[in-house]
């Protein structure tokens, strides 16, 4: 029972104890046995009421057996004592059949306690005084019309169960890419503090200026690759990342010569840049470069023939990209990879992520990546 969890298992239990206490108390209302005067709740009615309603308790551990079981009891009924009228009964049948098609392992496993449930029911209204084959023919349907209403909720649960598990897939796939490239840019770091310490050791006795300079930038690079290290740990979910080359990572004034490429293209892409331009963390520099990379690719690839504009803004605290297009606006707003790894980018340093459809038509792509230590 342990696949079902523990709040769905309390949730059941719950639901089979109210319904066999209404299940029972309903066999002293005057409508019980007004179809049979003279008759009374007796043990065995309490016994089934008791027992039909307790196995829903069990409804999506064993739903292929809880439904067959609850159908037979029913069925048992009127053929050993006088069938109450009541709606408990019919209440604990509906939900058992219902959980059978939602429930079991594989609809094809189902086939067959499906089968044999309709079968029990229609047994059941074959006890009809008055009209055997219509009732027994009115039940079958029932059942049949809750497996169908059943199915449809199994395959919209089953179809949104995939699309979650798909895009935490992506999330997944995503943080492990940019773990890589945060590695790279702390393998980078590290090994311009490794040079530095080589040379400023080498010029200590002869330019303490210069030396002193050399232990500023290692004060720096370090820091800056504590930073990283910690993003790195915070969003590492797997096994370590595979070795990278110690090559520096993209920056955003190279931003000019992916816009050269995607205009060499026959692309119509506008670049416009506002605020002092001025170095980042590294870290930052590469997620701001791959948000605007990422989202002006999106751009040409999904509204083809349309006009692009990639806007970066150095602000007092932030870097702020901003992508938008003419197009028709029909790229999904949040479910593709791309857009997935721009967000996972863009929160990892604690910043603001929005992509969709434009007011007045296109498509948009905003991200702000706060910078700390620079405002005033």
């Amino acid at each position: 029972m342990s696949w079902v969890g523990r709040a769905p298992l309390r949730a059941d239990v719950g639901l089979a104890a109210a319904l066999a206490v209404f299940s029972v108390v309903e066999l002293y209302f005057s409508y019980a046995f007004e179809r049979v005067p003279g008759h009374h709740p007796s043990a065995l009615h309490l016994a089934i009421a008791v027992v039909a309603a307790s196995s829903l308790a069990w409804r999506r551990v064993f739903p292929l057996v809880v439904a067959p079981f609850v159908a037979a009891l029913a069925a048992l009924q009127p053929y050993v004592t006088a069938p109450p009228n009541v709606y408990g009964e019919a209440l604990v049948g509906i939900i058992a059949v219902y959980s059978l098609a939602v429930y079991a392992p594989t609809l094809r496993r189902a086939i067959a306690s499906a089968a044999l449930t309709t079968a029990l029911f229609y047994v059941q209204g074959l006890r009809d005084p008055n009209d055997p084959i219509g009732e027994a023919v009115t039940y079958a349907l029932i059942v049949l019309l809750i497996l169908g209403a059943g199915a449809l909720v199994r395959g919209y649960r089953d179809r949104a169960d995939e699309a979650e598990h798909r895009a935490q897939q992506i999330a997944a796939d995503e943080r492990a890419r940019i773990a890589r490239e945060l590695h790279d840019v702390v393998a980078h770091g590290m090994s311009v503090v490794v040079l530095q310490a080589r040379g400023g050791r080498r010029m200590l006795a002869v330019e303490p200026g210069t030396a002193r300079l050399a232990f500023d930038d290692i004060e720096r690079v370090a820091a800056d690759c504590l930073d990283e290290m910690r993003r790195l740990l915070g969003i590492l979910r797997s096994a370590e990342p595979e070795a990278a080359p110690l090559a520096p990572q993209p920056k955003l004034y190279e931003l000019e010569a992916l816009v050269d490429q995607a205009r060499a293209s026959g692309a119509v892409v506008e670049l416009v840049v506002d605020g002092k331009r001025r170095d980042l963390a590294p870290a930052i520099e590469l997620s701001a470069y791959r948000i605007a990379q990422e989202a002006l690719t999106n751009a040409l690839k999904h509204a083809p023939g349309s006009r692009a504009r990639l806007h970066v803004s150095y602000e007092l605290d932030a870097v702020a990209i901003e992508v938008t297009d003419d197009g028709p606006g029909s790229l999904n707003g949040g479910d593709g990879h791309g857009l997935i790894g721009m967000r996972e980018r863009a929160e990892l340093f604690g910043g603001s992520f929005h992509a969709g459809s434009e007011p007045g038509g296109g498509f948009g792509v905003r991200a702000r990546l706060p910078v700390p230590g620079t405002a005033p």
